[in-house]
């Protein structure tokens, strides 16, 4: 039990990032949107979390532009852009850079997809809301990156509960954590 963060990550000044936190003790979550990477990090360290757990590519693929992680989800039936491909390159160097700045602090910093945590848990957004609305006390979410946050600090309460398994890449290629499909914990 603890704090979980989860990051919907959008580059500074371009897009806003959605911060979400659930803390399972007190049963309240919390969302924000901010805008500068000084902002995520104070939020985020401010927040003492068990893990973070960031919507964004954390790993550079050794060969072409999709990591090992891109092509086993894809035969899952899942849906990752590559991490090289058009903008998404700088919001996975933006990515790298946020996970590196949090792990020298000592914070576990985990990659995960909300899409890809609602489709194995078949589970819609609007689903979802109501699920973390009835179960834990927090403000009004106000848009959907803050949405994806508070799924990305649920895959993390998911990880820590051992209800989730790693698509791992080549050496240096990161991984991805992803509900296991027959996970049946549930708040």
């Amino acid at each position: 039990m603890g704090n979980y963060v989860g990051l919907d990550l959008a580059l500074p000044g371009r897009w806003r990032t959605g911060f979400g936190l659930l803390d399972e003790i007190k049963r309240i979550y919390d969302v924000k949107t901010l805008s500068s990477r000084h902002e995520v990090i104070k939020h985020v360290v401010e927040s003492m979390p068990k893990f973070v757990c960031i919507d964004a590519p954390l790993g550079l693929p050794r060969y072409g532009i999709n990591r090992l992680v891109e092509i086993e989800a894809r035969r899952r039936g899942l849906r990752l852009i590559p991490p090289l491909l058009g903008s998404m390159k700088s919001l996975t160097m933006y990515g790298m850079e946020i996970a590196s700045i949090l792990r020298k602090q000592g914070i576990a910093v985990l990659e995960v997809h909300p899409t890809s945590t609602l489709k194995i848990l078949n589970i819609t957004r609007q689903g979802f809301l109501k699920m973390i609305t009835s179960t834990f006390n927090g403000p009004i979410i106000s848009n959907k990156h803050e949405l994806d946050a508070l799924v990305a600090a649920f895959t993390c309460l998911l990880h820590d509960r051992g209800c989730t398994e790693e698509l791992i890449g080549y050496e240096g290629e990161g991984s991805l954590v992803i509900p296991q499909s027959n996970c049946t914990y549930f708040i």
